[in-house]
């Protein structure tokens, strides 16, 4: 089975085990957008080499008086690969959308491994956009992620 079969058979049966999933749309490339309730979209897609599924979301963009401090944050943020379990934020070209991801390796993923690392991945996220929206250029609120509680990181 190839690697998109693999995520095919998975993402089926992924919208009925999570209620809170409102749609799925496989694209043409193919990838699966996955819209959640909340109006949280994230994206499936396959890779290989070794087979993986990467799970990505916008953040949003920085504002321009808080690039510096969100941008330092990301890339310490990007170092504590061990602690963080490989979550990586990028950014699409200068001054564009800040982007947070992970790879899931598909061999021995089941439906609930998947359900669990879209649930761990989604939390993450969703405590990154709020960082990332955040008016004031005041104290970070704490990212999860890092080793087994959350942790404030200051830029």
């Amino acid at each position: 089975m190839t690697t998109i079969e693999q995520i095919e058979h998975l993402v089926k049966d992924l919208g009925p085990a999570m209620p809170e999933i409102d749609a799925i749309v496989q694209t043409e490339d193919p990838s699966w957008a996955i819209q959640f309730s909340d109006e949280a979209i994230i994206i499936l897609e396959p890779a290989d080499d070794p087979s993986r599924i990467v799970i990505s979301t916008e953040l949003g963009a920085a504002a321009e008086a808080q690039q510096r401090t969100i941008y330092e944050t990301m890339l310490c943020y990007n170092l504590m690969w061990r602690d963080s379990g490989g979550i990586k934020i990028g950014l699409a070209g200068p001054n564009g959308t800040l982007i947070i991801s992970t790879d899931v390796c598909i061999e021995g993923l089941t439906l609930q491994g998947l359900q669990q690392e879209t649930e761990a991945f989604l939390k993450i996220a969703r405590t990154w956009m709020q960082y990332v929206g955040r008016a004031d250029a005041g104290e970070a609120p704490p990212l999860p992620g890092i080793g087994g509680s959350s942790f404030h990181l200051h830029a």
